[in-house]
């Protein structure tokens, strides 16, 4: 019994510090994963076929939800059945790190309406959703050009401008659209946050300027690590966002992040964070 007790010791031992050192490391550089957008950008090759010539709206109630994987080489993705006057038809959505992530959920027999850019795909007729009205609630998934609400970067020449991270939430009511100002800077640390409790991780960058170092903070974890541009220890970029006090310091909630000649877009001029896609009519 002796012998039993100090191998099980041991054990607990080395299982623990195993832990702490997974937790431990550093998470600057190279401590983010970033995973890209699998094939759901508008630069892919699925991406191109959205169609702003074919746009149309139509209803009708759900009737199966699924996880699918539209070409070869992309991530799941959640793709519909809708039945209609007309027939059932297949819609798309989006990734499924996007789709789930999302506060309200559409379910088989929710009662919605999709627009979005009728193709062909593997010969058969189905639907890139734009959006996707269920109540008094709209899931904006791409714009007019068929760009997707979660592929935050945008190139400059174009540019125009949940888990606790949405724009109600007492985090993100924090955001001042008052005191919004724009810094440029060295990152000196990229790492995960948790900014108050019950809120889910998310990534946060200390920035050394001319004047100081101050922690910006981006976005959930499950959004910006699904970025195709990695943000990385020692990047130059110029962040536009609001000043808030956090924990007794100053910090930047940040709009937007500019890394060379992109933009990633985070935020609206009134702080509505870009992967909240459900809002009200």
């Amino acid at each position: 019994m002796k012998k039993i007790s100090v191998i099980v010791a041991v054990v607990v031992i080395v299982t623990a510090s195993m832990l702490t050192e997974s937790f431990s490391q550093p998470k600057g550089g190279g401590g983010m994963k970033w995973k890209g957008s699998c094939g759901w950008s508008t630069s892919g090759q699925y991406g191109r076929l959205f169609d702003p010539a074919t746009v149309e709206t139509f209803r009708g109630e759900v009737t199966n939800v699924d996880i699918f994987t539209p070409q070869k080489g992309m991530s799941g993705g959640v793709h519909l059945t809708v039945k209609t006057d007309k027939g059932k038809i297949p819609v798309h959505l989006g990734p499924e790190w996007y789709i789930e992530n999302q506060d309200t959920k559409i379910e088989p027999k929710d009662m919605i309406e999709i627009k979005g850019s009728k193709i062909t795909l593997e010969d058969k007729t189905v639907i890139i959703a734009a959006e996707i009205k269920k109540g008094e609630e709209i899931l904006l998934l791409r714009d007019d050009n068929g760009v997707p609400a979660w592929g935050g970067w945008r190139r400059v020449v174009s540019w125009k401008g949940q888990g606790g991270w949405g724009a109600g939430s007492n985090y993100g009511r924090m955001y001042d659209p008052k005191k919004i100002e724009t810094i440029s800077g060295k990152i000196t640390k990229v790492e995960r946050i948790a900014p108050m409790k019950s809120m889910s991780g998310g990534v946060h960058l200390t920035v050394k300027t001319d004047k100081e170092e101050i922690p910006v903070h981006l976005g959930p974890a499950w959004y910006i690590e699904n970025q195709e541009i990695a943000i990385e220890q020692n990047d130059m970029i110029e962040v536009k966002g609001s000043r808030i006090n956090f924990e007794g310091k100053p910090a930047i909630i940040a709009a937007h992040v500019k890394k060379g000649d992109a933009v990633l877009a985070l935020r609206d001029e009134k702080g509505i964070p870009v992967w909240s896609g459900w809002r009200r009519k």
